[in-house]
């Protein structure tokens, strides 16, 4: 069977992307290989392992678990069921702390990523720093953490560059940052069954859950956070019910709510206020 057979072949079930995709990492090829190389015949074991991927999508596993790897701020991270899939509007949450650090006078700048999951926020900011950042990355998963141990190493980061940390939010932090930034769980609890297949099924809960309504971790986080935040810091958030800004400005923050690219309240920025 040629390339091309089998990309008609996929398409009919999951789509020119996703079948694409598949295809791409079942040969071996970049996206651009398989245009290049769509008349070749196919080897046989490619042909079996790109069948399986597509058999995996039609139970609604996430295209990003099954090809195990998707792109973030222009790196690629390993993508498993241990952590949440890097999303695009988090990529947000990144730029606008790459904004604040790079303002700040001061080295190096201490940043704390909690709820890190794969990894992707803190290990995006650790390469976009070189060495005039000390970051730290806490999460409460074990799983997560040897997840966002792996990235660090496909990185070719230093295993030292960023401090992992098994921790209930901030129970086993100490020492101040400058910047302390989160994508916390935020879906409310009766929300997650309405979840499309691929997320609720695929995704784990624990990285989901925000309680009854979205904001059990917020008005956990929020409190603690400003304890180990430095006067000069920033605290920037990942929100879900906008509400995230209300509990904000009661622990004293100077915050303010910006959109994702679908102009949906997303992201909360404050600083403590003086």
């Amino acid at each position: 069977m040629t390339l091309e057979a089998a990309l008609q072949q996929g398409i009919k079930i999951a789509g020119r992307r996703d079948a694409g995709l598949f295809l791409a990492h079942a040969t071996g090829y970049s996206t651009n290989g398989v245009i290049v190389n769509i008349l070749k015949e196919m080897a046989a074991e490619d042909y079996v392992r790109y069948i399986s991927y597509l058999e995996r999508w039609q139970t609604g596993e996430p295209l990003q678990y099954i090809i195990g790897e998707w792109d973030f701020m222009g790196l690629t991270f390993t993508t498993d069921k241990r952590a949440l899939i890097p999303r695009p509007e988090t990529e947000l949450l990144v730029e606008e702390a790459f904004k604040f650090i790079s303002i700040l006078d001061k080295s190096p700048v201490r940043i704390l990523d909690v709820c890190t999951g794969s990894g992707c926020i803190a290990l995006s900011l650790a390469c976009g720093t070189s060495g005039w950042t000390e970051i730290t990355a806490t999460d409460i998963s074990e799983d997560a953490l040897a997840l966002a141990q792996e990235n660090t190493r496909r990185l070719g980061l230093p295993p030292e560059r960023v401090k992992f940390i098994r921790s209930d939010l901030l129970e086993n932090v100490t020492g101040m940052y400058d910047v302390i930034i989160s994508n916390p769980p935020y879906v409310t609890s009766g929300d997650i069954a309405g979840l499309s297949t691929t997320v609720r099924d695929h995704e784990p809960h624990l990285a989901l859950d925000g309680g009854e309504d979205g904001l059990d971790i917020y008005r956990r986080l929020i409190p603690q956070a400003k304890q180990l935040l430095s006067p000069s810091g920033m605290m920037l958030l990942e929100i879900g019910p906008p509400a995230v800004m209300d509990i904000m400005q009661a622990e004293g923050f100077d915050a303010e709510m910006l959109p994702d690219y679908a102009k949906i309240n997303r992201i909360v920025c404050g600083v403590q206020g003086q």
